[in-house]
């Protein structure tokens, strides 16, 4: 075979290999092709892209305002606060009294502690006796005023040892409340770290708010103590005042009559009477 028809096979091969390839696009150069499909979707990826990195430095910023703003109230304050806001408090005065004759001593402790009260409270007041069966030998229309007043004094004896009680026991209660009082004050005032985490301070707030809730009910007992103290002195004072309405009523309605029993006929006896 010559070279000239080695050209030919060769020429011939080329083409036929040229034949079998695709078309190219019609706007193809060589092996690059101009897609506008593809080139749109570039396009909308890079916005959103754009988009995405617009918020991520809003959220950025925000995250860094947020911090900055954490580290401004992280910071303590620039002053001993111990020495600059701590407040004294007044000591609770406890009663005293000299116990000459052996009857206010128990009155001391009880209205001091809260303690032995009624034992307390009898050494130290005139003993109330008992009518018993000599109640039977007052007059009926006496009975009622004497009963009556007889519950007052009762009722006062009552209102006296509730009073003493309460007020001994708020007394009692000092020590323990001043020492928590005085805990909560020096780690509010306290400068360390761990005393003021957010949880820290919420939890001495709420320390504070019970602490003022028990103050309240001491308070509120008290104030329930002397408002009974008050019925009692009420109720004495209305005791009298019925007992002088009702000798008043009885004046008005008996009186006359008694009078003019005890008037008739003196004239007469006086005219008749000779001296012996």
């Amino acid at each position: 075979m010559n070279s000239k028809s080695v050209i030919t096979l060769v020429l011939v091969a080329l083409l036929t290999i040229g034949l079998t390839v695709p078309a190219k696009a019609l706007l193809g150069v060589g092996d690059i092709v101009y897609d506008p499909s593809n080139y749109a979707a570039a396009i909308q990826q890079l916005v959103q892209l754009e988009q995405q990195y617009t918020r991520l430095v809003q959220t950025y910023e925000q995250v860094r305002a947020h911090f900055e703003l954490a580290m401004q109230m992280a910071q303590q304050v620039p002053v001993n606060m111990m020495a600059r806001y701590r407040a004294l408090s007044t000591p609770w005065r406890f009663s005293s009294a000299t116990n000459t004759y052996g009857t206010t001593g128990g009155w001391i402790n009880s209205i001091n502690t809260g303690l032995d009260v009624a034992t307390s409270y009898l050494q130290s007041i005139e003993q109330l006796g008992q009518y018993g069966t000599a109640l039977g030998q007052i007059p009926a229309d006496q009975q009622g005023r004497v009963r009556t007043s007889y519950g007052t004094v009762e009722l006062a004896d009552g209102a006296n040892q509730q009073g003493l009680e309460t007020i001994g026991r708020m007394r009692g209660n000092t020590a323990a409340v001043e020492a928590a009082i005085q805990s909560l004050e020096a780690d509010s005032l306290s400068s360390s770290p761990a005393m003021n985490t957010e949880i820290a301070v919420l939890n001495k707030i709420n320390a504070a708010n019970m602490i003022s809730v028990r103050n309240t009910q001491d308070s509120n007992k008290l104030l329930v103590a002397l408002a009974e103290q008050q019925i009692v002195a009420a109720k004495r004072q209305r005791d009298s005042d019925a007992q002088a309405i009702n000798t008043h009523i009885r004046f008005v309605s008996e009186g006359q009559a008694a009078i003019s029993a005890q008037s008739a006929n003196a004239s007469d006896a006086m005219l008749q009477w000779r001296m012996p």
